[in-house]
């Protein structure tokens, strides 16, 4: 008679409802641990590792600016990307006199991008062979190469004392811009030189040879146009000299040197 396999068929009952959640649930719980390690590995991957550093600042702009900035800039070794202190290079490109505003960005990998705006000049100051070059927010600043010509010069006690950047040369150059902001873009008015006094008494030199004696800062607005007026009316290569300190009895001298005449 053939022999039988032996066969055991264990008993079955019903699980309890909920009573497998408890493995299901500390397996979820590794799982998440397990990635939130992976994580921070990475964060710190990305943030320690000196693969991830800055490895140029490109600074973009005017030649001779940017040659300026480049020198300004620093940054420590192995500075992050992700982490970089891109404020901080801006002020350390903005702490140069000539730029007026500077643009940080990343470029991945390893770049940083450093965008810049010069200052442009509307006046100059000029002290032996240096030329300060003057914006129209009264900023003073220097660039290589950069002399200034075709640009009004700005001339005053405290100015030309060589610390432009005191607090009573700035008040110079601020009333002297003032003047330069009054006579306008009028093609008839081309100041090569504004020059204040010891008294406070401004003169322009204009290029056409004609002096004009502007008196104190008082009704500048008027003496300004009676200029333009006269300018206009008589041509400034014909007036050598026109004194506009009291707008009311203001007068001219023309080149050949009769007069003087009543402006206006």
């Amino acid at each position: 008679m053939a022999g039988l396999d032996a066969l055991h068929r264990p008993g079955l009952r019903a699980v309890p409802p909920g009573s497998a959640r408890g493995p299901l649930r500390r397996l979820h719980v590794a799982v998440a641990l397990t990635f939130a390690l992976l994580a921070v590995e990475l964060t710190y991957i990305v943030l320690a590792s000196p693969r991830f550093a800055v490895r140029e600042v490109l600074v973009r702009g005017d030649a001779d600016l940017a040659r300026e900035v480049v020198k300004a800039v620093s940054l420590p070794p192995n500075t992050n990307m992700v982490s970089a202190p891109l404020a901080e290079v801006k002020r350390q490109a903005e702490a140069v006199p000539a730029v007026r505003e500077a643009r940080v960005e990343r470029s991945f990998p390893a770049r940083l991008v450093l965008t810049l705006e010069r200052r442009e000049p509307v006046a100059v100051i000029r002290r032996e062979e240096q030329a300060m070059l003057v914006d129209r927010e009264g900023i003073v600043f220097a660039l290589p190469e950069e002399w200034g010509w075709g640009l009004p010069e700005l001339v005053a006690s405290h100015i030309e004392s060589g610390d432009v950047a005191g607090d009573e040369a700035a008040r110079e150059v601020a009333l002297l811009l003032r003047v330069l902001r009054a006579l306008g873009n009028d093609p008839g008015i081309r100041p090569t030189r504004l020059q204040l006094g010891a008294d406070g008494t401004i003169g322009i030199l204009l290029d056409s040879g004609t002096r004009v004696s502007m008196g104190t800062r008082e009704q500048l607005a008027a003496k300004v146009k009676l200029l333009a007026a006269t300018l206009d009316q008589i041509g400034a290569e014909r007036i050598a000299r026109i004194d506009l300190a009291e707008p009311e009895a203001a007068s001219w001298e023309p080149v050949d040197g009769v007069g003087p005449f009543p402006a206006g």
